[in-house]
């Protein structure tokens, strides 16, 4: 695998254990959750699309870590995937509004074809800072301890709030565009990967293309985690703060 040992021409210059830590190129074992997560919007399957995307979602710690020679603890894989933090009375209240909502769009959505594309293309950009910034941070050892770990999930979601203008969501559209025109294959795609975690031919090949076009982005990802660890030590002073 590439490792990035120093920051190229015009990115913020990393320490030297962030970058011996850092790794920019595609990986299928890091990025198969990813993909699939991003991806899941356009099964049109109401529900399942959206239990596919929580389950290829909350797969991504483990599965990098793994890739990775590591094992997470149950409480750093809770605080990467928890999500922004509302009250239960609030969740209740709102739960059956976000399913009538969730319903609406869906139809529309089979309707416009502009709109699912749209969606999907931002998930899946999304999902792949998702997979980068995981797999970089137990690289840094950041999810070694539960205490370490909330610094670090609360980071991630904050630094993934910033990343909706990313170059690499050209390459997701690009590959939301494929897909979205190959519904039958690729809910063969989906079965084959859950059933047997293998890919069909086609999807190999978009696998491929996605790894060509990957290197495009060695000068953008260390920037996201320069953003990164920016984030985390101000999450790390928040929480020195409110403790002392």
């Amino acid at each position: 695998m590439t490792q990035t040992n120093g920051a190229a021409a015009g990115t913020p210059a990393l320490r030297p254990a962030a970058a011996k830590a850092m790794t920019t190129d595609f990986d299928w074992i890091v990025y198969a959750d990813a993909t699939f997560a991003g991806l899941a919007i356009l099964l049109p399957f109401p529900f399942v699309d959206s239990w596919l995307e929580d389950y290829f979602r909350r797969r991504m710690p483990r599965d990098i870590a793994r890739r990775r020679g590591r094992v997470l603890s149950k409480a750093a894989v809770r605080e990467v995937n928890r999500e922004r933090s509302q009250s239960f009375v609030r969740g209740c209240l709102l739960w059956p509004l976000e399913q009538i909502v969730y319903l609406v769009r869906n139809m529309y959505r089979t309707v416009v074809y502009f709109f699912t594309v749209v969606d999907a293309t931002d998930k899946l950009s999304h999902y792949w800072h998702r997979a980068f910034l995981i797999d970089y941070m137990i690289a840094r050892g950041h999810l070694d301890d539960p205490t370490r770990a909330a610094a670090a999930g609360e980071a991630l979601r904050r630094v993934l709030q910033t990343v909706e203008t990313s170059p690499m969501r050209n390459l997701a559209g690009e590959l939301i565009e494929f897909a979205s025109g190959q519904v039958r294959g690729l809910t063969r795609a989906f079965y084959r990967f859950l059933r047997h975690r293998e890919e069909t031919a086609e999807f190999k090949h978009q696998r491929q293309t996605i790894a060509d076009r990957w290197a495009e982005f060695g000068d953008y990802l260390p920037e996201v985690a320069d953003t990164y660890e920016k984030t985390l030590a101000a999450v790390q002073f928040e929480q020195a703060t409110k403790a002392g």
